[in-house]
Parts: C-alpha cells; structure tokens; sequence
C-alpha cells in the first residue's frame, strides 16, 4: 500500500471543524485552540523518541481607541470607518484637510496630494505610505468590500501597517460605497481621525518534536500558524494549513525519518509572524542544524491553484517541482519571499517555502468550514509529505543551507524598517 494512503483528508477536515470559532492572538478563542491542539496531538500521535512542548511568548500590538471620518465640505456625513492598526494617532481633535481622490497612489495623482487627505483604492502597506508620506498627504483613507455588498458585508476591513518605524500620518478604512459616495458628491474637505494605544498580548506555539533515526543531528520543520483574524474563524487562513501539518505529524510518528523533524503550530502569525520570529529567536544556537522550512498558509478550497513559494536557492524549485512531477499534482512555483511565516526562517538563512492555495474569503466572516474540502486537504497534504519523505530520508541533502543575498536584503527591509 502506498504509504500516502495513511493521509486522510477526512480526517483532515473533522480536525479543522473542532475549530469553528474566532481565535485572535492573545484572546480566549487562541488559548482555546491552542489547548485543543495540544490535547489531539497526546491522544494521537506519541511515542519514543516524540516529544511535545508549548512555548508561550509575548508581544505588542495596537489597539484602535477611536477612528472616524466625516466630510465637512461642501456637505456634512460621518461615516463608518475603521482605524488603520499601527499607523499611529491623530491629534485629539483629529486632522481636517482637503480631499483628494488618488486612485492606485499613481505618480500624477500623488503630485497634488500635498496636504490633503488622500483615498486610496484596496490597502496602504509599507511601500504605499512611504510613497504617500513623501508626498505630503495629511492621511490616508483605505476601501474594502464591493458595490454589491450587504448587512454585515458593509463593515469596513481592520487593516494593519507593518514594517513602518516612523509614522507621521494616520488613516481609517471605509467601504466601498461610501467611497465611491465620496468621490461621486464631491467631497472636498474632510476630518479624519485616528486614537490607539500600545498592549501586550500573550500567545503560544506548539511544537512536536520527532527525534531523527540516523540523521537526527539534521532539523526539518513544517508549520503552520492556529490564530485567525477577529472578523471570521479563518478556516481557510489558516486552521486548514494547520489541519495538514497535523496530519504529517501523525504519518513521521508511524514513519520515524532519518532527519530530525519539528511540526510547529504558531501563534499570533495575524499579528506580525511573532510566533515563528519568537521560535527561531529561542532557537539561535540551534539554527545551523536547521536544513530547510516547509510552511503551509491557505489551504483547503477545492477551486483554485496550488503554489509553492520558494524563499532560497532557484535551484529548489527544480528539485520540488520533480516531486510534484513525481505526485502527479500540479503546483506552480515562485522564487521570491512570502508574506507569512515562512520570511522568519529564511530571515535566518533557512531556506523556506510556504504551500498555499487559491481561495475565496480570507480575512472574512465567509472563511469558514463550509468552504473547505477534504478532496482539497488530503491532495495538498500527499503533496507535502512527499517533499517532507523525500528530503527527510536523502542519503545526502539535496540542496545547500542558504537564503541568496537578494533576499536576504529584502527580509532585512521586511523585519527591520
């Protein structure tokens, strides 16, 4: 029998299921999944030479006090908005300026945004509010949602800033049809303002530990981040990612590989990657074993395209596009840095790759359960551990222990603004 065929995307799917509720960093609901996590792995896969530990950790966040947005030129409307996390705060009466529509932020739009209050279509990220903050806008409004929205679909997106040291102006988030109400009544003056503080959180990774039969003095790791976002219970961002590390945890329990290998379920990954970053920071003696990351984020739709991020050598893709050959499962590959915990590891000089998955309603209220299919969760997890055998059982590992200079610049700009 095949030995992939002790991969059960079913079972895959009743785990993610005991997950169906939010579970933001440092709340009730990630404490909860965290125990849940831990409990499955003690009745389900023990024995000789496995172990299991819980590493609880701290971390900083902002949270939102106050944000509003109203027009008070040529008409008077408040409007729902939502404060950008991390972007800063306004002065207390908040900041009232001109009004100026600036469509994707482009060179000619930004050249007249000097003191005004720009709206941006989709999300300000780090490279945006540079450009905007040399451009002299007063702040920033964001958009989320569609024009078809309805009933709670109408609530503007939380969005965060990271990665920004200095941050001189401050923005809110409003839907899509208030925005385009803005710009099609001619709002030419607004008020906008934004009030949050600094708090500590507290979050944990779980991590197994599978002792190496006689190349135990080699590391794997395969990951995935438990937490979700506040506004939905992140079935597909990321408890389906979890659900498969799950089950490679369960098949090298009943398989011992050559190579040592960890399978982590990191905490408060919404939040900034502080779970996987406190996970190598503890590890900084150990590192140099460290061979390779194999991370898994979005996962589970049975529509969409597999990819595989690679943060290393290009010569990687190759290799793991011969497994996938191998499988029979198509995946397209890119070489270059991925927005998730993956960028902690190769930060380090570990190559990683996350395996990810088209899919419809990350960061929602529509990420749930209902959408994700066993189909889906057993075929990226078959493709997963025929990379983890391959490489865990090499007689010699098939590629070099290094992250290429050009990313390694890129991380350095991505951890430290």
């Amino acid at each position: 029998m095949d030995d992939n065929m002790q991969i059960s995307g079913a079972r895959a799917l009743d785990f993610l299921k005991m997950f169906d509720f939010v579970r933001e960093a440092g709340t009730c609901g990630e404490q909860a999944a965290a125990g849940k996590i831990r409990s499955y792995l003690e009745q389900n896969v023990s024995g000789p030479g496995i172990t299991l530990r819980e590493e609880p950790f701290s971390f900083e966040e902002s949270r939102i006090l106050e944000a509003c947005l109203e027009v008070t030129e040529p008409y008077q409307k408040a409007y729902r908005a939502v404060g950008c996390v991390g972007c800063g705060s306004t002065p207390e009466c908040g900041v009232e300026a001109p009004f100026l529509y600036v469509e994707n932020g482009d060179s000619i739009s930004l050249a007249y945004a000097k003191g005004k209050i720009v709206l941006v279509n989709g999300t300000v990220g780090k490279e945006m509010y540079q450009r905007l903050t040399d451009a002299g806008a007063a702040g920033f409004v964001m958009l989320s949602g569609t024009p078809i929205d309805e009933g709670e679909d109408l609530r503007p997106a939380r969005r965060s800033l990271r990665g920004v040291k200095e941050t001189p102006i401050q923005g809110v988030t409003i839907h899509f049809r208030d925005a385009a109400e803005l710009v099609e009544r001619g709002a030419s003056k607004v008020r906008l303002a934004v009030r949050q503080k600094k708090v500590t959180g507290t979050s944990r990774n779980l991590i197994l530990r599978i002792e190496g039969s006689d190349r135990a003095e080699e590391i794997l790791t395969v990951s995935a981040h438990y937490d979700s976002v506040p506004e939905g219970p992140g079935a597909y961002d990321n408890m389906a990612g979890a659900a498969i590390v799950m089950e490679l945890s369960r098949y090298f329990s009943a398989h011992r590989p050559r190579r040592t290998m960890e399978f982590l379920w990191f905490g408060a990954e919404e939040k900034g990657l502080y779970g996987s970053l406190d996970y190598v920071e503890r590890r900084r003696e150990e590192l140099a074993s460290h061979r390779f990351n194999m991370n898994v984020d979005l996962a589970g739709q049975t529509i969409g395209g597999t990819v595989i991020g690679v943060t290393g050598d290009p010569e990687i893709c190759r290799i793991l596009s011969a497994y996938a050959h191998e499988a029979g499962m198509g995946v397209s590959f890119k070489n270059q840095i991925w927005g998730s915990d993956s960028n902690s590891f190769a930060w380090k000089g570990i190559p990683a790759m996350t395996l990810n998955r088209d899919g419809f309603g990350m960061h929602t209220r529509h990420d749930t359960a209902a959408l994700i299919s066993a189909w889906s969760l057993e075929r990226s997890s078959r493709l997963l551990a025929m990379v983890a055998r391959r490489l865990a059982s090499a007689e010699v590992f098939p590629f070099p222990r290094k992250v290429p200079e050009n990313f390694r610049e890129e991380l350095n700009r991505f951890f430290c603004p």
